[in-house]
C-alpha cells in the first residue's frame, strides 16, 4: 500500500538545478539556459503536480522489485557530488550479498568479510546461475540482461531494509545502465564462478560504487550528440580526476592488502572510463600510476614471484592471470593489451616459468582473445623491450600458434547457439593471425610485404567481413590496428580504417577505434604511402607522433 500526499502551496516554475542553487531561473524550455552558461547540468522542471509517496512496507517487500528497471533521465546532485573523506568513510557499512546491496548507501553495523563471503555466495549462485550462462549474438541478449539484473535484485537477503537504506534512482542507474552497457559487448557470458568474486568486491567497497556511478554516466553520455557531450565530458573529466586523487592515493601510511586492492580496482575502473571519454594514451597515464598498488599486491603473493637465471625477481605472467585477486588479473590483461597496441614496454617485468593452462579462462570472456594467445603476445612485447626473462625463440612460439585451437570450435548446441559459436570462432581464429604478424613484425623484425604477412591480413579481413556490424566485431579492434599496418591495398585500409571509426561511443571493445584509426593514417600517408613497405617500428613512430606519452623514446 502507498499513501499519496500532494505538496502544499504553488507548483514550482524555476528548474530543480536553480532552484537548488538558489538562483533566479530563465525558466527556458527543455534546458535553463542560466545553467548551461554557468557550466551546470539543468535538471529540468518538475511535473505541476509533483507528489510525495509513502510507501508502507510488507514483510516481504525486500525481496520483490519491479520486473522493467528502467534508466532514470536524472540524478539527485545529492547523489553526484563527492563525499567529504572527514565525513566518510567510503570502505565502512554493510557487505550485502550481491550488485544490488553493492549500491547501498549505508546499513547500520559492519558486517566482517567472513560473514559476507558466507551470504554472497548461496544467494547468488542459486538466482543466477542461469542467466549468466544465456547465449546470444552479442553474448548476452536484453532479456538475459534484464534477468541478470532482477536475479541480483532477488538474491538480497529478506534481512536487509532495501528501500529504506537505498536509493532507487541511484541503485537503477548504477546496476542497469552500467552493467548493461558493459554486457552487451562481452565476448561471452561468464560463468558464475568467474563473475562472483568481482561481485563481491564491487560489495565490499563504496569506492567502487562512486566509480561505476560514474561509468555510468559516462556511458549515457557518449550517447549524446557532439553539442551536447562536450560541457558534460568536461565535467565528468573532472569528476574523474576528484576520484582519483580521492579514492586512489593511500589513506595510511602502511595499508592493508584489501584496502590497496579496492583502491587498484577503482584506478582500473578509472582507467575504463578515461579510454572511453578521452583516449587510450590518456587512460594509459592512469594505469601506470596504479603500478605501484599493482606490485605491492603481487609482492604479498609468493607465488607469484619467480627468480630467474640470472637472479633477477619477475611476476610470473601464468599465474598471475588465474590469482584469486580479480584486481591482479584485469591490471596484467590491460597492460598486456597497451604495450601491444601501443608499441611501449610492459609495466611489469613478467616471467614465463609455464604455459598457461587453458582451463582458466581469466578475462577471456570480456575480451576476447584467447589467454594461450595472450601470453605469447606479451612474449613479442617483452621481447621487444629487452626482457631479462626467459623468453621463448619464434618458431617456438609460431608453432605453438599453428597448433592452438579455439574452445569454441568443438562445441555443439542449437542453431542459434551455433551462430553465435562461429562468430566466436572467427573471433579468436582472427587473433591466431594477429599474433602470427606479431611474431614475424615485432620480433623477427620482416616488413609488411613478407608474403606470410600479406596472407595473414588477408584472412583477417576476410573473416571480418563474417561478422559484418555485429556487436561482437567490436572485438576485432586489435585485428583492425594489426592488419591496417600491414596493409597494402587502399581497400583493404579504408574498410580498416572505416571500422575502426565505428568502434566509439558506447560500442567500444576495451578502447575506442578513432585514436588507432588517426596512427593508422599518418602511417599511411607517411613512410606506407601507395602501399609501400612498413615495420612495426615504422607503426611505433607513428603512434608516437599522434599520441604521444610521457617516456617515449
Amino acid at each position: 500500500m502507498a499513501r499519496v500526499i500532494s505538496k502544499p502551496g504553488p507548483p514550482p516554475t524555476s528548474c530543480i538545478t536553480c532552484r537548488r542553487r538558489r538562483k533566479k531561473c530563465d525558466m527556458a524550455r527543455p534546458s535553463c539556459e542560466r545553467c548551461l552558461k554557468g557550466g551546470y547540468e539543468c535538471l529540468g522542471y518538475e511535473n505541476p503536480v509533483s507528489r510525495v509517496i509513502i510507501h508502507r512496507r510488507s514483510a516481504d517487500d525486500s525481496t520483490h522489485y519491479p520486473k522493467d528497471i528502467k534508466i532514470l533521465e536524472t540524478v539527485d546532485p545529492a547523489v553526484v557530488r563527492l563525499p567529504q573523506e572527514t565525513n566518510i568513510n567510503l570502505d565502512q557499512g554493510a557487505r550485502p550479498s550481491t550488485l544490488e546491496a553493492a549500491m547501498l548507501y549505508g546499513v547500520n553495523g559492519p558486517v566482517s568479510s567472513d560473514q559476507s563471503q558466507s551470504i554472497i555466495r548461496p544467494y547468488y549462485t542459486r538466482n543466477a546461475t542461469q542467466v549468466l550462462n544465456t547465449n546470444s549474438d552479442s553474448g548476452t541478449s536484453s532479456n538475459g540482461l534484464t534477468q541478470i539484473v532482477e536475479a541480483l535484485c532477488r538474491s538480497v537477503p529478506p534481512s536487509i531494509d532495501v528501500a529504506r537504506t537505498m536509493r532507487g534512482d541511484y541503485r537503477n542507474r548504477v546496476v542497469h545502465t552500467y552493467y548493461t552497457q558493459r554486457l552487451i559487448y562481452w565476448f561471452h557470458p561468464p560463468s558464475v564462478e568467474l563473475f562472483s568474486p568481482e561481485l563481491v568486491q564491487l560489495a565490499e567497497s563504496k569506492r567502487i560504487v562512486w566509480v561505476m556511478y560514474l561509468g555510468a554516466k559516462a556511458f549515457e553520455l557518449l550517447q549524446q550528440g557532439a553539442q551536447a557531450q562536450s560541457m558534460a565530458i568536461a565535467q565528468c573529466l573532472g569528476w574523474v580526476n576528484q576520484l582519483e586523487h580521492k579514492f586512489t592515493t593511500n589513506s595510511r601510511s602502511d595499508p592493508s592488502s584489501d584496502d590497496t586492492g579496492k583502491r587498484l580496482m577503482a584506478h582500473l575502473e578509472l582507467a575504463t572510463t578515461k579510454f572511453n571519454l578521452v583516449n587510450t594514451t590518456s587512460g594509459y597515464q592512469l594505469l601506470r600510476n596504479a603500478l605501484p598498488k599493482f606490485l605491492q599486491l603481487a609482492a604479498a603473493d609468493t607465488n607469484l614471484i619467480v627468480e630467474q637465471l640470472d637472479g633477477s625477481l619477475t611476476i610470473s605472467f601464468p599465474r598471475t592471470l588465474r590469482a584469486p585477486r580479480i584486481e591482479l588479473i584485469r591490471f596484467v590483461m590491460h597492460d598486456a593489451m597497451l604495450s601491444f597496441l601501443l608499441g611501449l614496454p610492459p609495466l611489469v617485468e613478467y616471467g614465463y616459468d609455464c604455459e598457461y593452462d587453458s582451463k582458466y579462462s581469466g578475462y577471456e570472456w570480456s575480451y576476447g582473445i584467447p589467454v594461450a594467445l595472450l601470453q605469447i603476445v606479451t612474449q613479442v612485447s617483452s621481447y621487444r623491450a629487452g626482457s631479462r626473462a626467459s623468453i621463448e625463440d619464434w618458431k617456438t612460439l609460431e608453432m605453438r600458434v599453428l597448433n592452438w585451437k579455439s574452445q569454441y570450435s568443438i562445441m555443439q548446441g542449437t542453431s542459434a547457439t551455433e551462430s553465435v559459436t562461429r562468430k566466436r570462432v572467427v573471433v579468436q581464429e582472427g587473433w591466431r593471425h594477429v599474433t602470427l604478424i606479431y611474431i614475424y613484425m615485432g620480433m623477427c623484425g620482416v616488413s609488411s610485404h613478407d608474403t606470410r604477412i600479406q596472407a595473414s591480413v588477408g584472412r583477417i579481413l576476410q573473416l571480418g567481413e563474417l561478422l559484418g556490424s555485429s556487436p561482437i566485431s567490436v572485438h576485432t579492434l586489435p585485428h583492425c590496428v594489426v592488419a591496417g599496418l600491414a596493409a597494402r591495398l587502399e581497400k583493404q585500409r579504408i574498410a580498416v580504417y572505416e571500422h575502426l571509426r565505428s568502434i566509439k561511443s558506447e560500442r567500444v571493445w576495451l578502447f575506442p577505434g578513432s585514436q588507432f584509426s588517426e596512427i593508422l593514417y599518418h602511417l599511411w600517408h607517411g613512410v606506407g604511402l601507395g602501399g609501400a613497405s612498413v615495420t612495426w617500428d615504422d607503426y611505433v613512430r607513428s603512434r608516437c607522433a599522434i599520441a604521444p606519452i610521457q617516456g617515449d623514446l
